[in-house]
């Protein structure tokens, strides 16, 4: 009996052993799977007399599923190992030709799925994937330009009912030392601190290009890498990009696009397409931005959606259209329960809610004023963030008191130990 009951004990110590050790010296890991490779061949990207793109729709079928995607034209150098890919997508809504009857011969020793797409009514019946699988609320139009004062309500509003949303900050990349940053940012670190995540907005492209300049892609990522460190520099933490359509096919933003892995999309139907071949990597949280009458009518969405609601309105506006939306019982998923980055010069990791800057964790569980920031930046450049100096101490306590009930678990264990002794020898 005593020896069964020391066994017993023995395990239990293990146990708290194990799992104290993994609780404060070990990294969680998390494990994802290799991403599924898609092949789309494409002949035309529009019926003939149609504004719809229906390769765009098809490529945005496919990243919403969080897989990888080749595009080529039939008629162009097609791959010559069509066994890569996990499926191959055909779209063929133009004429017949010579060339899809040479690919078809080609991909008889194909061993995957083939869809083969003539028409609109075809590609909805690819659509297999889960429509409305994951839904977000999203505070859209979010700029320096803003009442404040009724951003700050906004947010205390989206808080009383509970709920975590996105935000989208517009681009600053000039006078972002005037004190109208100083105010925005503050309102930013407001909604960080009470149930918001931020996402930094693809800066306006338009025929004069970005603030006046050339719109080659190295201008652009120019400008949006000094936006994300004026916002890093105020404590703002971004955890991804919201982008129009089109630019998913620009080659010249390919490389800005793929620093983060948490993509935003502005729903374009009209644009155009036309490329020879590209690749398109696979995100892990590739989001379309949706009105809410679309949402409900199943118009313009895809497995992953964030319902807008527009924020540079009066308050009772605003209120109304939260409103609205809850009363439809939409199943809401907060901002912090998804896992993200995004990586210019610096690195910002949002682990399920916890947010680290350059693998520092920079997390805001309380609001941090002007003053309070101001007061920090002024002391030294090494000076800590308050943030991480609470969770530091916050962290050396739970250790300490974890220690220290260890240590009395095995002092009992001996006492006990020295009793049971002195049993048996009575």
């Amino acid at each position: 009996m005593i020896y069964m009951n020391k066994c017993f004990i023995y395990r239990v110590i293990i146990i708290l052993i194990c799992f104290i050790g993994a609780e404060y010296f070990i990294n969680t890991m998390k494990c994802y799977g290799e991403n599924r490779k898609v092949l789309i061949l494409y002949d035309k990207s529009k019926e003939y007399g149609s504004e719809k793109n229906l390769l765009s729709a098809l490529v945005k079928s496919q990243l919403s599923e969080e897989k990888e995607i080749s595009i080529y034209k039939i008629n162009i150098d097609n791959p010559k190992d069509f066994q890569q890919y996990n499926e191959i997508f055909i779209l063929n809504i133009g004429e017949e030709n010579h060339s899809i009857e040479a690919l078809k011969e080609k991909l008889k020793s194909y061993n995957g799925k083939i869809n083969w797409i003539k028409k609109s009514s075809e590609l909805l019946n690819k659509e297999d994937f889960k429509l409305k699988a994951e839904t977000y609320l999203y505070l859209d139009n979010v700029t320096p330009f803003n009442d404040l004062n009724n951003l700050i309500d906004e947010v205390d509003y989206l808080k009383d009912k509970g709920i975590k949303f996105f935000i989208e900050a517009a681009p600053v990349f000039v006078n972002e030392d005037l004190k109208a940053m100083g105010r925005f940012s503050e309102a930013l670190r407001y909604a960080q601190a009470n149930g918001g995540k931020v996402i930094l907005k693809f800066p306006i492209i338009n025929s004069k290009g970005v603030n006046g300049t050339d719109t080659g892609g190295k201008i652009i990522g120019d400008k949006l890498k000094e936006a994300f460190n004026n916002y890093t520099n105020y404590w703002i933490y971004p955890v991804g990009i919201n982008a129009d359509e089109d630019l998913l096919y620009r080659k010249d933003l390919k490389n800005i696009l793929e620093g983060t892995d948490t993509l935003f999309l502005n729903y374009s139907e009209d644009i155009d397409v036309d490329i020879d071949n590209y690749e398109i990597k696979a995100y892990r949280n590739f989001i379309q931005k949706v009105d809410l009458d679309d949402y409900i009518n199943n118009e313009k969405i895809r497995s992953k959606n964030a319902i807008k609601i527009e924020s540079n309105c009066n308050l009772e506006e605003f209120k109304n259209s939260v409103n609205k939306v809850l009363s439809k019982e939409i199943n809401l998923i907060p901002s912090n329960k998804i896992s993200s980055y995004i990586k210019f010069e610096s690195e910002i990791k949002n682990d399920y809610g916890r947010v680290f800057l350059n693998n520092q964790e920079v997390t805001q569980d309380r609001f941090i004023n002007a003053e309070e920031y101001e007061n920090a930046v002024n002391k030294t450049i090494n000076k800590e963030n308050p943030i991480k100096e609470d969770l530091t101490l916050t962290n050396r306590r739970l250790e300490v008191f974890s220690g220290a009930a260890l240590i009395i678990f095995i002092g009992i264990l001996i006492i006990s130990r020295n009793i049971e002794r002195k049993r048996f020898f009575k």
